[in-house]
């Protein structure tokens, strides 16, 4: 099934209203699939990471990569219900800031549609695009289930003013 990477508005501009943006084109495909092959958590060292931390940090100045923070390589079929990134049990209180780069074409699943709850028509498919967001309740989200090889990049930053541990 092909499909456009659908962004609602947000290529290339920041919403400061809401804190919910989109980079296009962060990743080149080969890239993507080097970090596909990774499934599983990545050190914040990884130089995969690199410049798409440098992108967070000129949007949210105060994203941390010190723990508790984490990125992590994704394929999840049963998707996620709608949640904020401070975890359906609260268990991730420290998480600030959220950046997610979809690392496979979205001819490649079926369903996966990234969603957020202020515009739950509007799947979100972004192949080699940085979507971020901040912990506003405007910014409550969750992905379909898919089938298929849904392959994502989610990185969770603390903020400076978070400390716990």
């Amino acid at each position: 099934m092909a499909r456009a990477a659908h962004t609602a508005g947000l290529v290339g501009s920041w919403s400061r209203s809401d804190m919910r943006g989109h980079f296009s084109s962060v990743l080149t495909a080969k890239q993507a699939v080097s970090l596909a092959a990774d499934v599983g958590y990545l050190d914040f060292t990884d130089h995969r990471l690199g410049d798409l931390i440098t992108r967070v940090r000129s949007v949210f100045p105060g994203a941390s990569i010190d723990a508790p923070a984490y990125a992590r390589v994704e394929q999840r079929k049963q998707g996620h219900p709608w949640h904020f990134d401070t975890g359906t049990k609260g268990h991730m209180p420290w998480v600030r800031y959220t950046a997610g780069v979809l690392l496979v074409p979205a001819d490649t699943f079926s369903g996966g549609g990234f969603y957020f709850r202020d515009a739950p028509e509007e799947p979100l498919f972004p192949y080699l695009d940085l979507n971020t967001w901040d912990g506003a309740p405007e910014n409550e989200h969750c992905v379909a289930s898919n089938s298929g090889e849904r392959v994502v990049l989610l990185m969770f930053f603390r903020g400076e003013d978070y400390g716990g541990s």
